[in-house]
């Protein structure tokens, strides 16, 4: 009888580890099979920093000068200041929070915007659908570096708007680039039959 070869430790371990199904993490949940994102971003750090600075300011002054405006005779005047700090402190909460919930995506299939705190608000077009591709930004966003950029679709599809975007002028060519690539992979994938990228 023909003895059978044992397997080395390091070899069961190869065969294991390849029979074993792998595991694939999408993120973020919204995207379809075989789409990547090509970049994320937030809009530009001036959106929050301008508010919260304003108000930031006026929670100072208030702090500053209201007690000395307001007569000694008035009770729980410390709780009244303490809910003022309180209101201030939640408005900046919730403009840093509308900031870090609103991103911008490019993916290979899709350009898509999502917000929203709580309930998520998630809007998506097609590449193939882009029409036109617009820069707009005015002094302000040559100084510091932020501009809008329009997404003009075909027929019904509407419109999106990337508002307040870093590097608007990159993030441009990076999506006419992607749509370019976008075509030209739906026509090689087109070839196969019953293929359907949607």
């Amino acid at each position: 009888m023909k003895k059978r070869k044992k397997l080395s430790w390091r070899k069961t371990r190869k065969i294991k580890k390849s029979n074993s199904p792998e595991l694939t993490f999408v993120f973020p949940a919204f995207l379809l099979p075989k789409e990547r994102v090509i970049f994320k971003t937030h809009p530009h750090w001036l959106l929050l920093a301008a508010p919260e600075t304003a108000l930031g300011f006026l929670e100072i002054l208030f702090l500053r000068y209201l007690p000395g405006l307001l007569p000694r005779e008035i009770p729980f005047i410390g709780w009244f200041l303490f809910l003022i700090v309180a209101g201030f402190s939640f408005a900046m909460t919730i403009i840093f929070l509308d900031w870090i919930f609103t991103t911008y995506y490019l993916t290979n299939f899709r350009l898509i915007k999502e917000k929203g705190i709580i309930g998520k608000r998630i809007m998506s077009l097609w590449l193939d659908k882009v029409q036109d591709v617009t820069c707009k930004f005015g002094i302000l966003g040559r100084i510091f570096g932020f501009g809008d950029i329009e997404i003009e679709s075909a027929g019904t599809y509407g419109k999106i708007v990337f508002g307040f975007l870093p590097s608007p002028r990159k993030l441009q060519e990076k999506i006419e680039k992607a749509i370019l690539d976008f075509q030209w992979y739906h026509s090689k994938e087109k070839s196969l039959i019953g293929f359907d990228y949607r």
